[in-house]
C-alpha cells in the first residue's frame, strides 16, 4: 500500500512537471474522486455491524483531537525555538493542523508571503506523511488497542476527508470513525486558532 502511494505521488509529480497546463484540471478531478471515495468509505462504515455502537462511543473519541491539537502546538513551539522563524510564527503555522488550503492564503495575505509558503509546505507535509506512514503505523507495535490513533494523528484536520480512505484501509472502521471525528473537531478549531495567532502577529 505504501509503495503504491509513493509511486502514484511520484508519477503525478512527473506528469505535473512535464504537462503543467493540466493543472487546471486538478481541482475538479480531485473533488469528483474525493466524493466517490467518501461514498465507498460510507459503504465500508455500513458494512461494520458495530458501527452504531462505535458512534455511541464517539464522546470518548474527543480526547484524540484534543491531544493532537496540543501536540501540534507544542511541537510547533519547540520547532520555533530551533528555527529562525520564531515561536509565534511556527505556532501560527501549526495551528492549521494540516489545513494548508486555509492556512497558506490566510497567513500569506495577512502576515507575509514567506510565512504563507511555510504554512503551505508544513501543513501539506502532514497529509503526505499520513499517506506514506499510516500503513506502517497501523502495523506498529505501538498501535495500542482497538483505535490506532497513530495512523491519524499526523493527518490532523485532513483525517475527516482526504486521508480518511487510507486510514480506513490501514486501521479499520473503528479507527476511521475516530479519525473522522478528530478531523472534524480540528477543522472547526483551526480557523479560530489561526485567526487568534495571526492577530498576535499583525
Amino acid at each position: 500500500m505504501t509503495v503504491k502511494i509513493i509511486a502514484a505521488t511520484v508519477f503525478g509529480g512527473i506528469i505535473g512537471f512535464i504537462y503543467p497546463k493540466y493543472s487546471s484540471l486538478v481541482d475538479p478531478v480531485i473533488s469528483v474522486f474525493l466524493l466517490i471515495t467518501m461514498f465507498f468509505v460510507g459503504i465500508e462504515f455500513g458494512r461494520d455491524k458495530e458501527f452504531f455502537k462505535h458512534l455511541r462511543e464517539s464522546a470518548s473519541f474527543l480526547v484524540y483531537p484534543i491531544l493532537i491539537a496540543l501536540g501540534s502546538l507544542f511541537g510547533a513551539a519547540a520547532a520555533g525555538l530551533i528555527l529562525p522563524t520564531g515561536v509565534l510564527e511556527t505556532v501560527t503555522v501549526g495551528s492549521a493542523f494540516g489545513w494548508y488550503s486555509l492556512s497558506a492564503p490566510l497567513i500569506g495575505n495577512l502576515v507575509s508571503e514567506e510565512l504563507g509558503a511555510t504554512a503551505f509546505l508544513a501543513n501539506l507535509s502532514r497529509e503526505l506523511f499520513t499517506f506514506i506512514l499510516a500503513p506502517l503505523l497501523a502495523s506498529s507495535k505501538l498501535k495500542g488497542d482497538d483505535i490506532k490513533a497513530l495512523t491519524f494523528a499526523p493527518a490532523g484536520a485532513t483525517s475527516m476527508d482526504v486521508t480518511l480512505p487510507v486510514i480506513l484501509k490501514a486501521a479499520g472502521p473503528k479507527t476511521a470513525i475516530a479519525a473522522f471525528i478528530s478531523g472534524a473537531v480540528l477543522s472547526m478549531l483551526a480557523p479560530v486558532l489561526l485567526q487568534f495567532f495571526i492577530s498576535l502577529l499583525i
